[in-house]
């Protein structure tokens, strides 16, 4: 009884830990997230509100330049992805095309929202920042950066 007791007690302890590393990886994509919405943001507010870009094109080099922190930061940090060499390209394709999707949503989002809910550009940047989002999260943990072990070399 006392063996099943600690065993018991074993796979609580392990089932709490997994649960505490997703928490922690979330914490670690949103912590990214504010960092890449703020270049984003602060390269979009340039384009659109001083270089008098047009929003999709602002759109565009504002999400690219948080695009390209996000991988980085993303890869190293959040998901602690260590693939070298080739497979990082791979890697960087899946994930440029994933914010090609994300990108596509944003400004689709942007025009939506001018035209039907609200002329302010701000909620509609936010609008379509968090819809990109969610959609990158879902993308990148289960698509890019998977934890797949093959000959000692994450995939």
């Amino acid at each position: 009884m006392h063996k099943s007791s600690s065993s018991c007690k074993g796979k609580l302890i392990l089932k709490i830990h997994s649960k505490i590393e997703k928490l922690l990886e979330f914490v670690k994509f949103s912590v990214v997230g504010i960092i890449n919405t703020a270049i984003d943001f602060a390269v979009f507010f340039v384009c659109y509100s001083i270089l008098h870009f047009d929003s999709s094109f602002s759109q565009i080099f504002g999400y690219t330049a948080g695009m390209l922190n996000s991988f980085l930061m993303n890869k190293r940090w959040t998901f602690e992805d260590k693939t070298k060499g080739r497979k990082v390209l791979l890697k960087a394709v899946k994930f440029a095309f994933t914010n090609v999707v994300s990108l596509l949503l944003s400004i689709g989002v942007i025009k939506l929202s001018k035209l039907y809910m609200s002329n302010s550009i701000l909620i509609a940047k936010i609008l379509a920042t968090l819809c990109a989002q969610g959609v990158n999260y879902i993308l990148y943990k289960f698509w890019v950066f998977t934890k797949v072990e093959v000959n000692d070399e994450s995939v």
